[in-house]
């Protein structure tokens, strides 16, 4: 507790000391400027924390956001379905994923709705379709399909062969940036040629529709060429030849152990382009009784032909129109 002698010594010193002395106003000034200067750096940091948070902020949503479409893709697209199995691979051939990235293409592999096959310059490759069409790509072909009856080509030529009878099943739809083709159970080629589409016509009948122009429909034995303003050229073709060598080498390979010889000579007929004439009643009762055995794995047709005859008392004459099959001891 203060008391009155307390207070009247604290008064005499305050008395002695006198009143305080005032900063001159430049001290003043310059107190006041430190201060200033000392708030606004405290304020630009805080400033400056603020708007690193609201990049990080900002980022992180464009993150959140980009992760959610990228995993919508999944979610939204399609499944993919299988439209393929590639039979033949020779040179080399690849598949494009939906996203991009490439591997190389193997027999017995699967192709998927979404992928694209692509042939390099020394690249052919055969699909079985699961409807039973057989397809071949040439060199520099690229192709992609959207089902096992819808495919889209913006380069290079393809071989379809469609045996049997035309069903829904067997349908198939080839389109182009200059048309699109569809068979009507036959064996054809399509190409494209700068901004022209070629197709030539084996067996059976097709139909074209140019992005410019009408409706063309196209019989074995003619080629149509339609161009881009939609003219079309028309013209008679060989059904067999050299120009349809590289179809014939890319034929899958039929399975011939304990198959008729009959059933063979059939394939070989119809991989090559001609009929499967006899020469006579003998030869063809003789190739009645034929039961293969073995295997015809890695040969082209017209090679399988001459290795499955050597075995028999069957032979390949020459000349004739188509494949002339006679008995050995005949042509003594």
């Amino acid at each position: 507790m203060t008391t009155s002698k307390d207070e009247t010594n604290i008064e005499r010193v305050l008395q002695a000391v006198g009143a305080r002395v005032q900063p001159s106003e430049a001290l003043t000034n310059q107190v006041r400027e430190a201060a200033r200067e000392q708030w606004l750096a405290v304020v630009a940091e805080r400033q400056a924390k603020r708007r690193r948070w609201l990049l990080l902020a900002t980022a992180a949503s464009i993150a959140v956001t980009a992760l959610a479409v990228w995993m919508g893709r999944f979610v939204t697209s399609p499944q993919a379905i299988l439209v393929a199995s590639i039979a033949r691979v020779s040179g080399h051939v690849e598949i494009a994923g939906t996203w991009g990235r490439s591997r190389p293409a193997v027999e017995n592999q699967p192709l998927l709705s979404g992928e694209k096959l692509v042939t390099s310059m020394d690249g052919r490759a055969a699909l079985a379709l699961p409807n039973g069409i057989s397809m071949r790509l040439d060199h520099n072909t690229r192709i992609e399909f959207a089902d096992a009856h819808r495919a889209s080509m913006d380069s290079g030529g393809i071989y379809v062969d469609s045996p049997g009878v035309p069903t829904a099943e067997r349908r198939l739809r080839i389109e182009t940036p200059v048309g699109a083709v569809q068979h009507f159970g036959t064996q054809y080629e399509v190409r494209l040629a700068s901004s022209a589409i070629q197709v030539r016509v084996r067996e059976g009948r097709v139909a074209l529709t140019p992005t410019q122009g009408i409706l063309q429909s196209g019989i074995a034995g003619e080629q149509l060429t339609v161009g881009a303003n939609g003219e079309v050229d028309r013209m008679n073709i060989d059904t067999h030849g050299a120009e349809w060598d590289w179809v014939a080498n890319l034929a899958p390979t039929m399975n011939i152990d304990g198959k008729p010889l009959v059933e063979f000579l059939s394939w070989v007929g119809r991989e090559l382009g001609e009929p499967v004439v006899f020469a006579n009643a003998g030869s063809e009762a003789e190739a009645g009784k034929v039961v293969l055995r073995g295997s015809v794995s890695g040969l082209s047709p017209q090679d399988a032909l001459a290795a499955v005859l050597s075995t028999t008392r069957l032979r390949d004459a020459d000349g004739g129109d188509g494949i002339v099959i006679s008995l050995e001891d005949a042509r003594r």
